[in-house]
């Protein structure tokens, strides 16, 4: 880490504009392309049909963009905000609520607990945090690297074709708020706040953990931070997971029941090499069910070379990390998800926006980028499964 990122002061007018403006832009894409796909899907005319007209959102549109947003892994965190965790002996074979961690479920029943529909609070929360999250990332990268490369970083991570999923009340945008805000508060040294951060990323997503040997790690660099805070931040990191693993001991008899019920889903573990070899022997296919091939696999590839450009430019706590944080979901014996949990990691996208320094590399990239965005937009709000894992 930088040796004067203690003292300098990120510029918060230009966090605020680059986010707003990455915010807006990549929002508005998210929100025609699902419109404009439901529209098209309930208002196309049938062949040989003379009416040709296309509204916007009309009430059918609504009410099926409502069932989109509260389906799939939204409606796994709806039920634990409403009802809870199940509480019986651990089985792995069907599926249970207990691989989805606590945060993100107790910040949405609060908010319906105001008198906004789940649906409402849900849209509401999401792009709160993805605000959030781009603001922190922005002042992040200002204090670690400079203004330039964090504009590029906030438009690489907003119009990444999976970013659709921070528009959505899942845990992607709040993690994602989590994680700028535990490296912003470590590139400032700031390590209380660090640990907070990073205690409640525990509570959202069990890679959020990671952040506690990170933060032992730079914090025992500095002459300032003493012995005993040194050794209990890291504990306070991971007081969230260790918190939800307490609770599933006594709830199913399993401290580990979110990692061993990933079973009931497929992910049993497996070759790390599979994946790829399937993709290389048939290239062609781009889709299969609740799996996009190409951008999951290209995911797992992006940030793996983002690891090596981290490592090379000397921010080797940060690529171990992503390396860590692909590894995890890579062990499981699926690339299913992989760009969505690609989408949340932010330091990816800050080696993404170096390797875009070129003004036409980075308008070719991002137009390419913004298409994929909308097409799974759409495809999501159609209901493919492919677009919604």
């Amino acid at each position: 880490m930088q040796a004067d990122a203690a003292v300098r002061a990120p510029d918060w007018g230009a966090a605020l504009r680059a986010a707003a403006f990455a915010f807006l832009l990549s929002r508005l894409l998210v929100l025609l392309a699902a419109a404009v796909a439901t529209s098209v899907m309930h208002q196309w005319p049938a062949a040989g049909d003379d009416a040709s007209t296309l509204r916007l959102l009309t009430d059918q549109d609504l009410a099926h963009l409502e069932a989109r947003v509260l389906a799939n892994d939204a409606s796994w965190y709806q039920d634990i905000a409403t009802g809870g965790y199940e509480a019986r002996p651990f089985d792995a074979s069907r599926q249970a609520n207990w691989a989805f961690f606590p945060l993100h479920p107790m910040l949405w029943r609060g908010l319906q607990a105001t008198g906004l529909s789940p649906a409402a609070s849900g849209l509401l929360m999401a792009h709160l945090l993805f605000f959030i999250a781009l603001v922190q990332m922005h002042r992040w990268v200002q204090v670690q690297w400079n203004r330039d490369l964090a504009d590029r970083s906030l438009l690489c991570l907003a119009l990444f074709p999976a970013s659709h999923f921070f528009s959505l009340p899942w845990s992607e945008s709040l993690f994602a708020a989590l994680l700028a805000t535990a490296l912003l508060a470590m590139a400032q040294r700031r390590w209380g706040l660090m640990a907070g951060a990073a205690m409640l990323a525990g509570g959202t997503r069990a890679v959020g953990v990671l952040l506690a040997p990170l933060l032992w790690w730079e914090a025992r660099r500095d002459p300032k931070a003493g012995w005993s805070r040194r050794w209990l931040y890291p504990l306070v990191a991971m007081a969230g997971l260790a918190a939800f693993m307490a609770w599933l001991w006594q709830a199913t008899g399993n401290a580990l029941a979110f990692a061993d019920i990933q079973a009931a889903w497929g992910r049993d573990g497996g070759s790390f090499t599979k994946h790829l070899l399937r993709w290389a022997a048939d290239p062609l296919l781009l889709a299969a069910p609740w799996n996009l091939v190409w951008l999951n696999n290209a995911s797992l590839l992006l940030a793996l070379a983002a690891a090596a450009w981290l490592w090379r430019a000397g921010q080797r706590p940060l690529a171990l990390l992503v390396l860590v944080y692909v590894l995890l979901p890579w062990s499981t014996g699926t690339l299913v998800s992989m760009g969505r949990y690609v989408a949340a990691c932010l330091p990816v996208f800050v080696a993404l926006a170096a390797w875009l320094a070129g003004p036409r590399r980075q308008l070719a990239w991002l137009v390419a980028s913004a298409v994929g965005l909308a097409w799974m937009s759409a495809h999501f709000a159609l209901g493919q499964t492919f677009a919604g894992a």
